[in-house]
């Protein structure tokens, strides 16, 4: 992964092929242990991995709830999935997990749309819009929902750390947006971060600074904040995400949770 010099695949978009920036869709894709990103993007991934080691950790946890959530819905019924801040769309994203369902990503990083646009063109099943979780009515109007979503089936709707880049009032007029959208019987999929009733840890402060410097502001909530911005959508299950994985408990050591300073958790809510 270190040797690569560019993706392996990569639709020939000028955004996309923009190296002379790191990106954060591409960074976080590396963290993630993905291929779509340039050396450019592993230089600023690696200082970020000086600041918060267990940086790699999180974000791996991030994208296997997203496979395992999208696995036990397509297993429950689930056909159709709508998902908010999808990152690069790599192959073993929601549609990998989900066969044969309709599934919308969005994003506002313009390198993750123009790839995962590149990326889908053609597919019948599968597309890759701008999507704002703060004015999610322009994503309901966006003509690929309009085609793809039935508003007459249930929809699963992924908002995997969304939480952390809106304040207060957004997530709860997101949520509430949602819900009286989403057809009889929808259900949220989210990794959901809360911090601590403490002073949070210098390496994350200045973790959190490079994140505002790159233009995505992070906002920190308590856990029965990140619960309460959801509603009218209820808890259906709430884990830490550790747990919810079955990983052995020693996967987070003392050290990670310390240096990042949230808890991490999975949830499912339903209407």
């Amino acid at each position: 992964m270190s040797e690569q010099t560019s993706p392996t695949t990569s639709p020939t978009s000028s955004i996309f092929l923009n190296t002379d920036v790191p990106n954060l869709a591409r960074i976080f894709d590396y963290l993630a242990g993905g291929s779509i990103n340039y050396e450019i993007d592993r230089q600023a991934a690696t200082a970020m991995l000086t600041i918060i080691p267990s940086l790699g950790k999180w974000v791996r946890l991030r994208r296997a709830f997203i496979q395992e959530a999208a696995s036990q819905l397509h297993a429950a019924g689930f056909r159709q999935f709508l998902d908010f801040g999808s990152g690069m769309p790599a192959d073993d994203h929601i549609h990998a997990f989900a066969p044969e369902a309709r599934v919308v990503f969005s994003d506002l990083n313009p390198v993750a749309i123009s790839y995962g646009q590149g990326l889908f063109t053609g597919q019948e099943r599968i597309a890759y819009i701008r999507g704002d979780a703060r004015q999610v009515e322009q994503v309901f109007a966006a003509p690929e929902v309009q085609r793809l979503i039935d508003r007459q089936q249930p929809v699963a709707i992924g908002l995997n750390a969304i939480n952390l880049f809106l304040n207060e009032a957004d997530n709860r007029r997101m949520a509430q947006a949602l819900y009286a959208w989403a057809p009889a019987g929808s259900k949220v999929f989210m990794v959901f971060q809360t911090r601590a009733d403490r002073e949070m840890p210098a390496e994350y402060e200045r973790f959190r600074e490079m994140c505002r410097a790159a233009g995505l502001p992070i906002e920190l909530h308590t856990y029965s904040q990140s619960i309460e911005m959801m509603r009218p959508w209820q808890p259906a299950n709430i884990q830490p995400i550790v747990d919810f994985l079955a990983l052995p408990q020693d996967f987070i050591t003392p050290a990670d949770e310390t240096e990042i300073g949230l808890a991490f958790y999975a949830a499912f809510l339903e209407m």
